[in-house]
């Protein structure tokens, strides 16, 4: 059984067999499947030089959010992204068709386009003069109007996604993750959370960065370059429009703060998509790392 069935009998077509596509389409098809060596050196390279960076010019503390000026110190993220990447290894999956599905034009051409948009949300947030209203002008058009309204992708993805037997073998990943990222979080000193603002936070950043960067982008990725660079590459975009609100370094330290601190929790949201294929546990962890307990417990 291919991961493309695992997924939903909504993209099926999307991961159907290249042989139904024009001769002409394939070239792409294989330029992605040469390409994914170089996208996985390439990528090890960026988060390599990141790490360099930031020790070179003793930015080693990353700033928890955008929100606080506390720091965490790298080890200790590295420890976190590590201990949930080697607690998803050590369990594999109920199902064992967790190898990458094997795409076609259609899918490549797919995940060029998410990924230009990806880019596109990075760079023109980037130039923009910031705030919410840039923010979500530019990342609810980008990231979800336009690959619906032009079918890079479908909605059905992630909401008809087959979950059965795959909730508890993810947990000692996410328990993990989610134990260490607690421990060495910091204590919540602000005023009582908005309830309207949680729920706008979860389903704004936490749900939708899902969706797009790993059910559709990833997921795609995956069909032609093959998991790994697939997951490294997307965590590397997911981040990079991080260095916008997490900065103050200056451009190259802000870019490499970005690439580890959040490229690595995007390399863990990665794996754990890949792995067992439950978007409801990529919302539970990402909306944890946005609103850490500690701010959720001060709402009661």
């Amino acid at each position: 059984m291919s991961r493309a069935v695992v997924l939903s009998e909504d993209i099926r077509p999307i991961f159907a067999s290249a042989a139904k596509d024009p001769p002409a389409t394939d070239g792409i098809v294989r330029f992605m499947r040469r390409s994914g060596d170089f996208l996985l050196a390439t990528a090890l390279l960026v988060f390599t030089a990141a790490v360099a960076t930031l020790i070179w010019t003793g930015h080693t503390g990353l700033r928890y959010s955008a929100d606080s000026d506390d720091t965490l110190p790298m080890w200790m993220l590295g420890l976190t992204v590590f201990g949930g990447l080697a607690a998803a290894w050590l369990v594999p999956p109920k199902h064992r068709e967790d190898e990458p599905p094997q795409g076609d034009s259609r899918t490549a051409r797919q995940a060029w386009w998410l990924f230009a948009l990806a880019l596109a949300f990075t760079i023109g947030f980037a130039l923009s003069p910031g705030g919410n209203g840039w923010f979500l002008g530019l990342k609810l058009p980008l990231l979800l109007a336009v690959p619906l309204i032009f079918r890079l992708a479908s909605w059905h993805e992630w909401y008809r996604v087959d979950t059965e037997g795959r909730w508890l073998r993810p947990l000692p990943a996410v328990l993990t993750f989610l134990a260490l990222f607690t421990l060495f979080g910091h204590d919540y000193t602000g005023s009582r959370p908005d309830v309207i603002a949680v729920v706008g936070v979860f389903v704004l950043n936490a749900m939708l960065e899902e969706i797009f960067y790993r059910v559709w982008l990833q997921t795609r990725l995956e069909a032609g370059v093959g998991r790994w660079p697939a997951i490294l590459v997307t965590a590397l975009v997911f981040a990079s429009w991080h260095a916008v609100i997490h900065g103050g370094n200056g451009f190259g330290v802000d870019l490499a703060a970005a690439f580890v601190h959040i490229g690595g929790y995007g390399v863990f949201l990665g794996y754990l998509w890949s792995r067992y294929r439950n978007p409801w546990l990529l919302f539970l962890v990402h909306g944890i790392i946005n609103l850490p307990l500690p701010m959720l417990a001060a709402m009661f």
